[in-house]
């Protein structure tokens, strides 16, 4: 991606030599030795990323960074130093830069990969709102809204660093796909991206998943084998559901976290070092595992060193369109187009399983539904069910059995649509066929006439419950 760029340093040859190679990247780059003229800049127009030094006369780099981040909250800010502490970077990075480059360093090599990284993963423009920002690899975090937004906007700054992240959210919410992309868009991204669900395994074989055996370590170990945090070296490791491992394995965790050392299972003499950044994710309330005595404090504090909370589905509901839509062509679901009635089942629809639930009702719905479109009946019952329940054609839940919901909604429909079964039928999202068969399964009668009414005559009777229901089909 093509970005606008502006960079500041008072020593006006190595400006200049930045700015040539960051054009000959394609970028559009603007160089300023003097900051005060940077500030004015910023007011003027919006840059997508400001390179500046850190030591210069009249303002420094961190004033600069400061005043940048007030007039031009999304511009991402590089700062360059040859004095860098671990101090400054910290104050750096608390104030919104996204990385640090120490002097001298070479621009191919260090600056440019940078810059393209955060450019690709930068949001639209200020004031806009990507319909489909960031494209992750082989699946993307497809949206507008603000919650998104939010989201996305951390994404490079904190993909910058090396800092161990934990990410927060309910089941379906996109955790690994996140984690995916932080690796993606890190300066390991070339390195191994290993993956592990701590909930998959239990205890005792998943010691010898994080830290490899040694031979004989156990019954069947007839060979040394490494575990992910070997396999991750260079690269970035994701323990998925880490609140689900066990007690006896935290320390070691911590251990590894704090030194980068561990020891094989069944192997105490030889030290293992490895150069891995963590992620980890879970949709538990670690505060109250911590308090029911299941997780360790220290580790938590240890992962949380960048705590990142996804949003759940029903917190962005603007972006359930476009999703439908990505769905939808993910699922070889092309030309396939929903009812109005099943779009707005959709919408309405709260999804406690986030977009996970929504990719199989959408993949569910393309393997059921008609070439003349997706109906509401080809949605999943618990989406129909809210549908009807919003409606007012379905009561709230509560201590009914299925046959009186089911009686319930007929009833409702039926008053609704004045008798008119096609219509009644539309309402329900079934079929006129489906309708019948319903109606005759718990003997609802009419009063009077029991076939259709033209359009414009009388007013039909209400529906009423037989005395003597026919039995019900037992059979599931």
């Amino acid at each position: 991606m093509i970005g606008s760029i502006l960079v500041v340093d008072d020593e006006p040859r190595v400006g200049r030599q930045l700015q040539q190679a960051l054009a000959s990247d394609g970028h559009q780059v603007e160089f300023t030795a003097d900051p005060l003229h940077a500030v004015a800049l910023m007011k003027e127009r919006a840059f997508d990323v400001l390179v500046t030094d850190l030591k210069m006369p009249r303002l420094d780099g961190i004033e600069l960074l400061r005043r940048t981040k007030q007039i031009r909250p999304a511009c991402e800010v590089v700062l360059m130093t040859a004095f860098a502490t671990v101090e400054t970077a910290r104050e750096a990075l608390k104030l919104g830069a996204v990385d640090y480059l120490t002097k001298p360093f070479e621009p191919a090599a260090e600056l440019l990969p940078l810059i393209r990284r955060l450019l690709d993963a930068a949001p639209a423009a200020e004031g806009e709102a990507p319909a489909a920002p960031a494209p992750l690899g082989s699946a993307r975090l497809v949206g507008k809204s603000a919650a998104l937004r939010e989201v996305l906007q951390k994404l490079p700054r904190i993909a910058a660093s090396e800092a161990t992240v934990l990410i927060l959210g309910e089941s379906g919410t996109g955790k690994e796909l996140v984690a995916d992309a932080l690796h993606r868009l890190s300066r390991r991204a070339d390195g191994p991206f290993v993956k592990l669900n701590c909930a998959a395994l239990p205890e005792t074989l998943l010691e010898s998943e994080l830290f490899g055996h040694g031979r004989g370590a156990f019954t069947g170990a007839h060979r040394e084998t490494e575990g992910v945090f070997q396999a991750a070296h260079g690269g970035t490791l994701f323990l998925d559901e880490i609140a689900e491992l066990a007690p006896a394995l935290q320390p070691k965790l911590l251990r590894v976290l704090e030194t980068g050392e561990f020891h094989r299972l069944g192997d105490s003499r030889r030290t293992v070092r490895v150069d891995v950044r963590l992620i980890a994710a879970t949709n538990r309330d670690l505060p109250a595992e911590i308090a029911a005595g299941r997780f360790r404090a220290d580790l938590y504090y240890r992962l949380a060193v960048v705590p990142l909370s996804l949003p759940p589905l029903r917190e962005r509901r603007e972006d359930l369109p476009a999703l439908i839509e990505h769905l939808v062509e993910r699922h070889g679901g092309a030309g396939v187009h929903f009812t109005p009635e099943a779009m707005q089942a959709l919408l309405d629809y709260d999804w406690p399983g986030n977009v996970r639930e929504l990719s199989n009702a959408v993949e569910s719905a393309i393997v059921l539904g008609d070439p003349g479109g997706i109906r509401v009946e080809h949605l999943p019952v618990a989406v129909q069910e809210a549908s009807l329940r919003g409606q007012g054609l379905l009561p709230a839940p509560g201590g009914e059995t299925l046959e009186d919901i089911e009686i319930h909604s007929i009833r409702q429909a039926m008053e609704r649509a004045e008798g008119n079964r096609t219509r009644a039928a539309e309402l329900l999202g079934v079929t006129r066929r489906t309708l019948g068969y319903r109606i005759q399964k718990y003997g609802l009668e009419f009063s009077g006439r029991t076939g259709e009414a033209p359009r414009g005559g009388a007013p039909r009777t209400p529906l009423r419950v037989s005395p003597k229901p026919m039995e019900l089909d037992k059979r599931v």
